[in-house]
């Protein structure tokens, strides 16, 4: 009866051996398995990234023949990084280093301007490389000075800066100091003009709109052969025009435009051919008008 039992024992043991040599072969070769596939997918991997590769290659050498291609890619990269990033002192200062600005070209047409001045004035500013320098604070600088009407700043590759200064062209003159420009800015010269133009004299904020009744009142005036010299609204809005043949037409606060067509009807008629000379012209009548003679 033991020896059954112990039979018995031996062949458990014996299946359990077996058993556990099956079960670790199966485990092994999942395990093959496995590292197979994780071969292949990750060779599958690397052919498609050559292949990729290969493709890029190809097509940035076919871009690398282009120019201008290239030297746009270089600018747009290097501008993004040294203008819309925040960059450290250390890659500021190897960018000035790296591509410094060799020159500023100013270019316009100047007669009140001085060449010297613009380039005085845009010394305090104009630092830095090609690419860290702030073109902003140049035009801000540069649109301050007075006889500047607008300007505009940019970049030349490699290593030059361009300014574009437009210069005011006066017009008239307004009060005792300032002058108008072309379009229609109000400023006050450093020096006194020595240029023949009208003179405006009125109310502060009235310039823009009496450089207008100007323009409107001079066309109306050309057909008389009368060119106007100054007009002068007075504190009550009185209308003044002075000729530069030192007529003086009073025209009054209301119905401007209508007392001066009169005054270009009369003048045409009766005035123009008259021998004496005429001081003053007063049309604030409602049905006529006063006509004041210089002395002989």
């Amino acid at each position: 009866m033991v020896k059954k039992t112990q039979a018995v024992t031996d062949r458990k043991r014996v299946n359990k051996k077996r058993t556990g040599k099956s079960s670790s072969g199966k485990n092994k070769q999942g395990k093959t398995q496995k590292s197979e596939s994780k071969i292949a997918f990750i060779r599958r991997f690397a052919d498609q990234l050559r292949q990729q590769g290969e493709q890029t290659l190809v097509l940035l050498r076919s871009l690398w023949r282009s120019k201008v291609f290239v030297t746009g890619m270089v600018m747009l990269a290097l501008t993004a990084s040294f203008v819309h990033w925040d960059l450290d002192e250390e890659l500021k200062q190897f960018a000035q280093h790296t591509f410094p600005v060799k020159s500023v070209q100013i270019e316009g047409e100047f007669r009140f301007l001085d060449k010297i001045r613009i380039q005085q004035q845009m010394a305090a500013v104009a630092k830095g490389g090609f690419f860290s320098i702030d073109l902003s604070d140049i035009r801000s600088r540069l649109v301050q000075m007075s006889w500047v009407e607008d300007v505009s700043v940019r970049r030349q590759w490699p290593d030059r800066i361009l300014v574009r200064v437009i210069e005011k062209q006066p017009v008239v003159y307004w009060g005792s100091k300032g002058v108008i420009s072309s379009k229609g800015k109000l400023f006050e010269p450093e020096n006194k003009l020595n240029i023949e133009l009208p003179q405006l004299t009125g109310p502060e904020g009235q310039h823009e709109m009496m450089l207008a009744e100007l323009a409107r009142m001079q066309a109306w005036l050309l057909e008389t052969g009368l060119y106007i010299q100054q007009i002068q609204q007075d504190a009550r809005r009185s209308w003044t025009l002075r000729m530069t043949t030192g007529l003086e037409l009073r025209l009054g606060r209301m119905l401007l435009h209508e007392r001066l067509h009169r005054f270009v009807s009369v003048y045409e008629t009766h005035l123009k051919n008259e021998k004496r000379k005429i001081k003053h012209i007063d049309m604030r009548y409602t049905n006529g008008f006063a006509v004041a003679w210089k002395e002989a």
